[in-house]
């Protein structure tokens, strides 16, 4: 850095002759001026010039860099042989901005009192100061162009806003007139389920006398017919714990199902609903083949039974006569791993992705076999889930589809 307060009378014209500000100023005039500017030193961000202050002087730039700042809004940045504070020539008004050292910076100091007593000697200092002015008014006007065009956007954007704001207030105000209303039905659908489930209560409880009457007085019925009446009793035992849960006043009202779990031994379960189906699989000469570990989870009965049920139905339903349907019960990894199989002609592969979704199964082209809502698989996910287990399909065109189910093993 350069000690400006050093250098001689004519380094300092030769300085001066670069400052726009004495672009049309005489020599013999800046020699003049030369005697009364004083060298002044500032340190790395020391404040020059504070907003609010009366102003005395105009500064020139002779080493390092300034900022023009309102606060902590930057409005420029000036460096050597830029001027600041030349308002203070004109008038003694306070300073409109606050100016501050970025580094170590070195200035030169026209006092207006120096200044007034030399602008008689040289109209050329004059026409410098207001040609600075000017500039300085030009830069403004287009800082207040920019921020008119500025407002304008911002208002445009604020309209926007607006608009989308009172869109969403009526997409809010629609969903919550939605919402009651879907409240409302789902009150009036848990009724309705009350009264039907209510109305086949006593039907079923006829019925579940009926078939044990049969099964305790052999002489009312054959061998035969009582095994079938075994397996309608299974049928409506597993119907009347489905009614008693769906009874349930929790449930209902609460509209929370809490399941009730307990140590579940699967293979029974398998064999249980192998029985009812035995005769089906006779009727349609279907192979059934069982590979059954002794294993156990904790799982909720009613749900597991169905489960497996679904899943069996769905096999036979898709299996033509003479091929085969197999049930596989293992351990695997901690995991209890049921597997039911068919040998039906596969399922596409585009469709596999939603198998377990409502309705999709009846978009497969095994349909002519035997029509499917896709129902069935679809409450197999749902009931899996709520048991936190996993249910999956992989399938094989003209080899058949697994469908695999793994709960946690106990």
């Amino acid at each position: 850095m350069t000690d400006y307060g050093s250098m001689t009378l004519d380094e300092k014209v030769s300085f001066l002759k670069h400052v726009r500000i004495f672009a049309d100023t005489g020599e013999v005039f800046l020699l003049s001026l030369a005697t009364v500017l004083q060298g002044v030193k500032a340190k790395p961000q020391q404040t020059i010039l504070k907003k609010g202050e009366p102003g005395d002087a105009m500064y020139i730039v002779t080493s390092g860099t300034v900022r023009i700042h309102d606060g902590s809004h930057v409005l420029s940045r000036l460096t050597v042989n830029d001027v600041f504070g030349e308002y203070a020539l004109i008038d003694d008004g306070s300073r409109s901005a606050s100016v501050t050292t970025e580094e170590e910076s070195y200035f030169l100091r026209l006092r207006r009192e120096d200044f007034e007593n030399r602008l008689a000697d040289d109209p050329g200092l004059a026409r410098g100061i207001m040609k600075v002015l000017v500039h300085r008014m030009r830069d403004m006007n287009e800082l207040e162009e920019k921020l008119a065009k500025s407002y304008i956007k911002i208002q445009k954007q604020k309209e926007a806003i607006e608009e989308q704001n009172q869109s969403i207030k009526e997409a809010k105000d629609k969903m919550e007139e939605q919402n009651f209303d879907l409240l409302h039905l789902n009150e009036e659908k848990n009724h309705l389920l009350s009264v039907v489930v209510h109305g086949l209560k006593n039907p079923l409880t006829s019925s579940l006398t009926m078939i044990d009457m049969m099964l305790n007085d052999p002489e009312k019925a054959c061998e035969e017919h009582r095994d079938y009446a075994g397996i309608i009793l299974n049928s409506l035992q597993r119907m009347n714990k489905m009614i008693n849960q769906i009874l349930d006043i929790n449930v209902i009202e609460s509209k929370v199902y809490h399941l009730n779990m307990e140590r579940i031994n699967l293979k029974e379960i398998v064999e249980k609903i192998s029985n009812i189906y035995k005769h089906t699989f006779d009727q349609k000469d279907i192979d059934f083949r069982l590979s059954l570990e002794d294993l156990h989870a904790e799982l909720n009965e009613v749900y597991i039974l169905q489960v497996i049920d679904n899943l069996v139905s769905n096999a036979i339903k898709y299996t033509p006569a003479g091929k085969t349907v197999s049930i596989d019960l293992v351990s695997k990894n901690g995991k209890v791993l049921i597997e039911v199989k068919d040998t039906g002609i596969g399922i596409p592969r585009q469709l596999i992705p939603g198998i377990f979704d409502q309705y999709e199964r009846k978009k497969h082209h095994l349909q002519q076999l035997d029509p499917d809502t896709g129902l069935g698989l679809a409450i197999v996910k749902k009931y899996v889930d709520a048991m936190n287990g996993r249910v999956w399909c992989e399938s094989e065109a003209e080899k058949g589809s697994s469908f695999f189910v793994e709960f946690d093993l106990s």
